[in-house]
């Protein structure tokens, strides 16, 4: 009996090992064709939305490694008794994580303005006043980069405003997605004004 419940472990620990090495195996699969994917994306496309580049991507991915993954396990997945299921569910944690690890590093880093900020203060020789960093914001950031104007044009792209001769207007689903933006603003404890919270 003793040796039978040593033998269970064993195959139960081996079966563990496999599933998370197979996972991992996924995620760096994944992680390669997605970089891959997305460098591609911005030679034919330009650079346009990184957000929506990645989402795009990361979909051909997760076909990719759910199709990939069925030939393989296919094969080999009896050893380990894998069933039909496990290819896209391979898949899906893989793609999962990494569009998680997409949203906290490329995309933050492709928008935020602390980084423009910190990369200020790295390139400059003295220290900097806020007046300096201010001055850097509004006029490298703001207008020699055009920053507002990509915005705008990311949000037209997105459907959330549309031009009209006056200027911009929100649309519906513009409406819709800030009575969102305020619920989870609300939810997180996030800054009312960043929202229009009159809280």
């Amino acid at each position: 009996m003793l040796k039978q419940n040593q033998t269970d472990m064993r195959s139960t620990l081996i079966r563990i090992c496999a599933l998370i090495s197979i996972y991992a195996f996924a995620t760096v699969l994944g992680a390669a064709l997605f970089i891959g994917l997305l460098r591609a994306a911005s030679i034919v496309f330009g650079h346009g939305v990184m957000f929506y580049r990645g989402v795009g991507a990361l979909s051909i991915v997760l076909v990719v490694l759910t199709i990939g993954f069925s030939a393989i396990l296919s094969r080999t997945g009896g050893r380990f008794d894998f069933n039909a299921v496990a290819p896209v569910s391979i898949s899906s944690v893989a793609t999962a994580l990494l569009l998680v690890a997409f949203v906290i590093g490329p995309v933050t880093v492709d928008r935020s303005i602390s980084i423009f900020m910190l990369s200020e203060f790295d390139s400059a020789d003295h220290p900097l006043g806020e007046n300096e960093v201010r001055d850097a914001f509004v006029h490298r950031y703001v207008d020699d980069w055009g920053q507002i104007d990509r915005r705008l044009r990311e949000q037209e792209l997105s459907g959330n405003i549309e031009s009209t001769p006056s200027g911009w207007r929100i649309t519906q689903q513009g409406r819709a997605f800030m009575t969102i933006s305020r619920m989870t603003s609300r939810i997180f404890d996030g800054n009312p004004r960043f929202v229009g919270r009159n809280e």
